[in-house]
């Protein structure tokens, strides 16, 4: 009876150890070991907009990273490290186990403030973890813009060619574009013709010049149309015209038969 009771005792015991905790899984209660790295060659993406994606060279402005992990049901880690010249960093940290753990890593200028931004979530269990995270620039993103605009026409050889310029004011360049000429003779006689530019570089221009269908010894008048059926989404839709002509003519909506 005596060594039963030693028994149920010793059996109470190790029901007690296992209800608190004693030989569960500690996955949920332990920590995690997990390395950031920053700074890696990624032979996926190719975007440039983002550091740390095409080349292992942190910019010079970088001073500065700061880590900073958290979620709800635990103390928030962070840590900042000076970037100190060099082009490849790796942190590690001990990291309670858990779900749905934030970690957010930011690029800071001298100033302090963050001018490239990164973040991922991981579940974590106990096993190491190595994590790469990917830096984006925080700037407003550069707008690429076309503004498209023609030069006034110069009339040259004995007035049978109209010599002019297709401007590009933008900081992206524009290709197949296309242009109407009219112009007309002394008689009133008008034509159109078509061209198109196959490209015009950001900030450039491209010369162009059409000759006269037919002997004429004086072109009175010209109306240059770029992109006429505004294809071409611009910033300045009102400057692409240039006109010598009356004001009808110069008025008037681009013609629907232009070779």
């Amino acid at each position: 009876m005596k060594k039963l009771l030693i028994l149920w005792s010793i059996l109470g015991l190790a029901i007690i150890y296992i209800s608190c905790g004693g030989s569960g899984d500690s996955s949920s209660s332990g920590m995690t070991k997990v390395t950031i790295n920053l700074g890696e060659r990624s032979a996926i993406s190719k975007e440039k907009s983002g550091i740390f994606k095409e080349t292992a060279t942190i910019p010079a402005e970088v001073v500065s990273i700061r880590f900073t992990i958290s979620a709800p049901d635990m103390v928030t880690i962070q840590k900042v490290i000076e970037v100190a010249e060099r082009t490849v960093i790796s942190e590690t940290f001990e990291i309670p186990n858990g779900q749905n753990r934030l970690i957010v890593v930011e690029a800071l200028d001298a100033r302090g403030n963050v001018i490239y931004r990164g973040e991922t979530t991981i579940n974590l269990t106990g096993s190491a973890v190595t994590v790469r995270i990917i830096l984006e620039s925080t700037a407003p993103p550069v707008i690429e813009y076309v503004d498209l605009f023609p030069s006034d026409a110069v009339i040259e050889n004995d007035a049978t060619v109209l010599s002019f310029q297709i401007n590009n004011s933008g900081n992206v360049a524009a290709d197949n574009v296309l242009v109407y000429v009219l112009y007309a003779d002394w008689y009133g006689i008008s034509t159109c013709e078509s061209l198109t530019v196959p490209s015009i570089p950001a900030g450039g221009s491209v010369s162009q010049s059409i000759r006269a269908s037919y002997p004429v010894y004086m072109i009175n008048d010209y109306k240059i149309i770029v992109d006429p059926q505004n294809t071409i989404l611009e910033t300045n839709e009102d400057n692409n015209v240039a006109c010598a002509w009356d004001l009808d003519h110069c008025n008037a909506p681009p013609p629907t038969n232009c070779p």
